[in-house]
C-alpha cells in the first residue's frame, strides 16, 4: 500500500468506495485482496483490522480512527 499511495488519506479515500467517510469490512477485504492476502484468511484479517481500528465500536472506521491506527503502526517501527 505504501508504494501505491503517498499519503494515508489517499489510501483511505481510495478504499472508501461509496465515499461515505467510513471503511467497512468489505473495504478492508478489497485492500487485502490488492495486497495479495490469501482469500482463505482475508475475511479474518479484515475483521481483525476493523476491530483494531474501530475505537468507538460502531462497526466502521472513520478517517480519524484510520489515521490513529497508521500513526500507531509507524510508532512500532
Amino acid at each position: 500500500m505504501r508504494s501505491k499511495f503517498t499519503e494515508p488519506k489517499d489510501a483511505f479515500d481510495f478504499y472508501d468506495e461509496d465515499k461515505d467517510g467510513f471503511l467497512t469490512k468489505n473495504d478492508f477485504k478489497k485492500l487485502l485482496q490488492e495486497a495479495d492476502v490469501s482469500v482463505l484468511i482475508r475475511g479474518l484479517v479484515a475483521e481483525f483490522m476493523l476491530q483494531s481500528f474501530d475505537k468507538n465500536n460502531d462497526g466502521l472506521v472513520d478517517w480519524h480512527e484510520f489515521q490513529a491506527a497508521i500513526a500507531e503502526t509507524n510508532l512500532r517501527k
